[in-house]
């Protein structure tokens, strides 16, 4: 993969992003904005976790699922409770990890934590610590998205952790991840108040050496409820693809792309959270 398919991956998020933004300061989010949509009736049984109680400030996104603040610029790991999850037999699904918790770290972004399935641990303002499980590659996968919305240093160390083959083929990847992420400065994502996370997941396959994760975010209905004119659909859910193989010590991204957004969510997906 190259510098520019990575960024590009994370740009139709940022389009839809960015409407969401545009549409909250026309309409106003409390009182002129009206009820958000809900989220689609799901098609199976969802799975979803309970999140698990930690400290820290909390809120609730505009899709009103609950969301912890930490001051922690990459995020802050919760204590392992439960067994990280089992690997599916075919393309069976995946429930969600126990305790999976939504953080908003100072940048604005939205991240991704549970009890047992990871990330257990910090090094230099990165979590570390994601199980060898289909749970700890899509908590991967969440935060990976999550910091690429926002770029900056964070996402250049994650990166640099993360997908190192990358790094090394592409010099200059760190150093324009980080200005882009001065040039934002957390703006968008603070108003979008991480209605950006991803919320429904599915594998195309996961074994204990090779996950494909397919990670499915509310749509801008969800969020807001009906609008009329934007640029894209309100009611899309914008899609992205991580495959990530098993190194002997931890998971790494091996490619990430967009997907076309979808109207509507089949079988093959699970609700999270």
């Amino acid at each position: 993969m190259t510098k520019k398919t990575w960024i590009t991956a994370a740009a139709v998020l940022v389009v839809s992003l960015v409407v969401l933004v545009v549409v909250i300061a026309m309409t106003g989010r409390d009182e002129e904005a009206g009820q958000a949509a809900p989220a689609p009736e799901p098609t199976s049984a969802p799975v979803v976790s309970t999140p698990a109680v930690q400290p820290g400030r909390v809120v609730s996104d505009l899709v009103g699922r609950q969301v912890t603040v930490v001051e922690v610029p990459g995020g802050q790991p919760l204590g392992q409770s439960e067994e990280a999850g089992s690997f599916p037999a075919g393309t069976e699904q995946v429930a969600a990890p126990s305790g999976l918790t939504l953080q908003r770290v100072p940048s604005g972004t939205t991240l991704m934590v549970s009890t047992s399935d990871g990330p257990t641990d910090v090094e230099e303002d990165v979590m570390t610590g994601y199980a060898r499980s289909p749970g700890g590659a899509a908590l991967l996968t969440a935060n990976y998205i999550g910091l690429g919305l926002e770029m900056g240093p964070v996402y250049a160390d994650f990166m640099q952790r993360y997908a190192p083959e990358l790094v090394a083929e592409e010099p200059g990847l760190l150093e324009e991840l980080r200005n882009r992420g001065t040039a934002a400065q957390g703006q968008a994502l603070r108003a979008a108040e991480g209605f950006q996370a991803p919320r429904w997941f599915r594998f195309s396959h996961c074994s204990p050496e090779f996950c494909t994760v397919d990670a499915a975010m509310p749509s801008v209905a969800d969020a807001v409820g009906q609008v009329d004119t934007i640029d894209v659909s309100a009611t899309e859910h914008p899609v992205v693809r991580v495959s990530v193989a098993w190194t002997g010590e931890q998971w790494e991204i091996v490619s990430g792309r967009s997907l076309p957004a979808l109207e509507e969510l089949d079988r093959s997906w699970v609700l999270w959270i």
